[in-house]
């Protein structure tokens, strides 16, 4: 790398106001070294509580408040990158990654990044086109986890050279342990010595809302309160099956949250029955926490935990057996204290926001000289 300036990486996501994607930009940008490279944040359609964040971090955020338009959005994504001489590109998920490296290519940025974060349950073959269409212009794919890794290469024909995985990482700091169990519970009125579990996720059947909701029926009548953190566009579908399951009652719906970190204090447990993930930040943010975990055994969960070690893990769509691990947890203090004690400990090694900045800003460090050793 040029010792004389910084590389200037334009990092694009479709929106900044709230998910994994946005909180792993938050993250990254904290890590990066700032006498080495100068980020911006670019939102296609909005920005929100994330981008905001970002801001008043001292990071430039721009939003081109464009959405479903295609020509305009790679029209302004060029004007950008050459306005600002953009030196990397880096953008996440299907159609900002999409743009960002038609709008590359048209720009002449010299290297362009292609962020993959979610796996599918079916082969899109347009995206498969597109993506085949781009590879001799993208320099490199980063993948939150391995099982991404894997399906990128094997649907879109990556070659493995150009794959990195690169997981998420979670701000240490901020999600410490505080010993801090009842300030939040007041303030939600939860009686002191009732467990509380918190499941942090998007409201999308994908995440298994409605197994924990069968769990939650399976245990009759255990003292409990359960915290659902988050929104979506199946809101009203979530809370119906609740109601329908006759839980609505033990369950609190709490909505868009920023305090995540009070909220994970505040709980004993932590939920995680997801049916299709590609690698979750709220897992993490949980583990660094210092919360017992319950999760689903979709593969990538096991990239995080480890059963009987850092988890109780269970099949996806069994309540009985969800419901089960529940129920050990509520009455072994013992079992929650050391599955979160070892979780908390590979966050530590695994999974810092500190891990995955330097494994990324080694990437965009060796991209860039490969650049400049082929235009010498």
């Amino acid at each position: 790398m040029a010792a004389h300036r910084r590389l200037k990486i334009l990092r694009v996501v479709i929106g900044l106001n709230q998910g994994g994607v946005q909180q792993a930009v938050f993250n990254l940008f904290k890590g990066l070294d700032p006498e080495r490279f100068e980020p911006i944040a670019c939102a296609i359609e909005n920005t929100g509580a994330i981008g905001r964040e970002i801001e008043a971090a001292g990071f430039e955020v721009i939003v081109l408040g464009f959405k479903r338009q295609p020509m305009a959005t790679i029209r302004a994504l060029r004007q950008l990158m050459i306005d600002r001489e953009i030196d990397i590109v880096h953008a996440s998920s299907y159609h900002p990654s999409f743009y960002a490296r038609i709008a590359g290519v048209l720009a002449g940025v010299p290297v362009l990044i292609s962020h993959e974060h979610v796996v599918f349950d079916n082969h899109r073959w347009q995206r498969a086109l597109t993506n085949r269409l781009l590879a001799p212009r993208t320099a490199a794919y980063i993948a939150v986890g391995r099982l991404v890794g894997d399906q990128v290469k094997d649907w879109y024909g990556y070659p493995d050279k150009k794959v990195r995985v690169i997981h998420n990482g979670v701000d240490l700091a901020r999600f410490a342990p505080s010993g801090d169990q009842n300030t939040l519970r007041a303030a939600l009125d939860i009686p002191a010595n009732q467990p509380v579990v918190v499941m942090v996720a998007r409201l999308d059947p994908e995440k298994g809302h409605q197994t924990l909701f069968e769990a939650i029926r399976l245990l009759g009548d255990r003292p409990a309160t359960y915290l659902i953190v988050g929104t979506g566009r199946h809101d009203e579908k979530i809370k119906a099956e609740a109601e329908r399951l006759g839980v609505a009652g033990k369950v609190r719906f709490l909505g868009l949250r920023r305090d995540i970190p009070a909220l994970l204090q505040a709980a004993d447990i932590f939920a995680f029955p997801t049916l299709q993930e590609g690698f979750s930040n709220a897992l993490i943010e949980a583990m660094a926490s210092g919360c017992a975990i319950v999760a689903s055994d979709y593969p990538s969960n096991f990239e995080a935990v480890t059963h009987e070690s850092s988890a109780l893990i269970s099949p996806r769509l069994d309540a009985q057996a969800l419901a089960a691990n529940l129920a050990r947890l509520y009455d072994d203090p013992a079992l929650r204290s050391r599955l979160a004690e070892t979780a908390r400990s590979r966050a530590e090694t695994e999974f810092s926001v500190a891990a995955n900045a330097f494994k990324t800003a080694n990437l965009y460090e060796e991209l860039w000289q490969f650049h400049e050793r082929a235009g010498a």
